[in-house]
This record gives structure tokens, sequence and C-alpha cells, in this order.
């Protein structure tokens, strides 16, 4: 007797995903009716030949969480011609006892349910170029980190020997003078020395990699697919030509936040709000942020506020208001952030002491 395959065809199969590197955990949904999960090989093609062969002709949906693992595997499912999702975890509804009993297949089952009944919204994914162009400008931020760790090293290992740093060198600008200084220095123990000349050796090199990835990025900047907007945004009071770049690669496309409130989301500079009822509390700033961006623009915002008359008397208001200095500053990175908009959505350069 030759059996016949059930044909799925105007339906859709929803599949959570639980991703890690020797294994995928996929929690299937015949709409949103939850089947059964399975195990598999850590690729989409695994994924996919699975719901060809039990689910032919059905339409597929998957989703997983954004983390480690990138874009990659929606770029997959795309080539094969399946859906996917990449979400946000803290988008993903849980209960107490999703906290409680952790398990692979539960969550795959959550990313599921939720995908099912149509509660997901996926992040956005860059292009292959602007991903590679976002790693670049990460990795100079990276290394920007590891030098200050190396210094502070440094600086620890002086205070433990009992050294103290003349007070013209006791800043955070090290220049030459003060690395001299640190490579006079003369020890009872010889090996000492030798400890602080492998730290000297290891800031020089990170120094040296800082310089040459700054003027990669700035010599990628020029380039034809950035060039013009990349001047227009230095035009903007406190904007440098490195937090330029990390806009440029980690917003790409403008267009994509509805309006303003859409963006400030997404960079984190809305307060937390818990109302009810005619009750109206607004908290801190948002623990939702891109953390690159909020952190680049803060900083900005006190450059802002020194050199444009506008901003400095936007901050000078909101400390008569009762705001604290960084209350204050924060409202100033936010007003930063509409002038950025204006100028990327409209084209035209920002005029110091300008109010719009």
């Amino acid at each position: 007797m030759n059996k016949i395959k059930a044909s799925f065809e105007n339906q859709t199969i929803y599949v959570g995903l639980d991703v890690h590197k020797r294994s995928w955990n996929a929690a299937i949904y015949l709409n949103d009716q939850y089947i059964r999960n399975i195990h598999q090989p850590p690729t989409p093609q695994a994924l996919y030949h699975y719901l060809q062969n039990n689910y032919p002709k059905a339409n597929y949906v998957c989703a997983y969480e954004c983390g480690k693992f990138g874009f990659w595997i929606q770029r997959q499912f795309r080539h094969l011609g399946v859906e996917c999702l990449v979400v946000n975890p803290a988008d993903i509804p849980s209960t107490h006892k999703d906290e409680v009993y952790k398990t692979d297949s539960r969550d795959a089952r959550g990313v599921g349910h939720a995908l099912s009944i149509g509660q997901l919204k996926s992040i956005y994914v860059p292009g292959e170029e602007q991903e590679a162009d976002r790693h670049l400008v990460r990795q100079r931020k990276k290394i920007w980190r590891d030098l200050v760790r190396c210094k502070n090293r440094v600086k620890g290992f002086l205070d433990y020997s009992g050294i103290n740093v003349p007070s013209q060198y006791d800043n955070a600008n090290w220049s030459r003078n003060f690395i001299n200084w640190l490579n006079e220095l003369e020890f009872v123990q010889g090996s000492n020395r030798i400890t602080l000349n492998y730290l000297l050796s290891e800031m020089e090199l990170l120094r040296k990699e800082l310089l040459s990835i700054s003027n990669t990025i700035r010599k990628l900047m020029r380039s034809k697919k950035y060039n013009h907007l990349y001047y227009l945004l230095r035009t903007i009071t406190g904007i440098g030509p490195l937090t330029t770049a990390s806009l440029l690669t980690e917003i790409g496309d403008m267009k994509r936040f509805r309006d303003f409130y859409h963006l400030n989301s997404f960079i984190g500079l809305l307060p937390m709000e818990h109302s009810s009822g005619e009750r109206e509390l607004k908290g801190s700033i948002t623990v939702r942020k891109q953390r690159q961006l909020r952190s680049d623009l803060i900083e900005c915002a006190w450059t802002a506020r020194r050199t444009d008359p506008v901003m400095a008397m936007y901050y000078s208001q909101q400390i008569k208001r009762g705001k604290n200095g960084k209350e204050a500053i924060v409202k100033v990175a936010r007003k930063l952030l509409g002038r950025i908009r204006y100028v990327w959505l409209n084209g035209e350069p920002y005029q110091t002491g300008v109010v719009k």
C-alpha cells in the first residue's frame, strides 16, 4: 500500500528556536497549536529539510533571540526562502515558571508561542556591508577600552610599588614626557623594572593600533557611500568624527524610525514611566538602550553645552528648574539627537545657535 503524505498547503508552521553553538532546540507550532520540540544540528539547512519532509508545502516562519550569533542565521533562512525574525530577548513574553524552570525546550516554546500568536517583532537587520563597517567602528571602541585598562594597570603597579606620580603627570592625558618619566624610573628589584617595561610595551602597541584603526575609519567615512552624510552630521556642534562614524554604522537608515520618539527609544534617552490611574510617575533614564550611541551622545552633549549658545542656555534652564547636572545633560543629549535627525533627514547643515 502506497503511503501518501499529508499536504500542508495554505498552512503556516511557526518555529521558535533556542540556538547554541553545538545544537539547536526547535519548538514547532501549526498555526497557533503546539506540535512538538526537536533537537537538531545547528544549521538552518537541517531545520529546512526537516520541515520540508514533515510539513510539505506549508509556509515556514522562524524566530530566534538576537545575541552572540548575530544575523547569519536569519540571512541563511532568507536565502532558503524562509521568513525569519531576530527578536530582542526582552520582548519575549515570559512567566515566573519560565524563570524558575529554564530549559532549552521551554525557551524555544516561549519564542514559538509568541511568534504563532503575532506577539513578536523583528529588530532591524543591517545589510552585510553595514554590519562589517559596524564591526570596524566597534573594534576601535574595544581597543580604546583595552588601552584604558592597560593604563590603569600601570598606575596600579606604581601605587602597589609605593611610587607617586608627579602632579604635572597625574591626569588622564599621558604625554610623551610622562612616558619618558616612566621609562626612566629606577627600582631596587630588577624584576619590577622588567614588569613595567612589559606594561609600557603593551600600552604602546595599543596606542599604535588605536591610531591606525582611527585613520582607517576616517578613510571609510570619506568614501562615496558615507561622505555626504558624514560631513553634514559633522556640522552639528559637539559631534566629532568618531561619533559620526558610530551614528552612520549603527543607525544605517534613519527612515526606519517613523518619528523622533522611536529613534529616542532606540537610543535610550527616555525616562522610565510607572503610571496608574490618575497617578503619573516618571523615573530615571531607561535601562533599554543602544549602549554605544547613548554613551557617545551624552559625551557629545557636554561638548555642545560648552560650545553652542543654545545648548548652554537650555542646560541652564534645566538647572534652574531643579534638575541636577546629570539629568540636565541627558535632556541636552536628547535635544542633540533631535538635531541629528533633522540634519540627516533634511540634508541641511546645522547652524550653531539656531533653535529648531
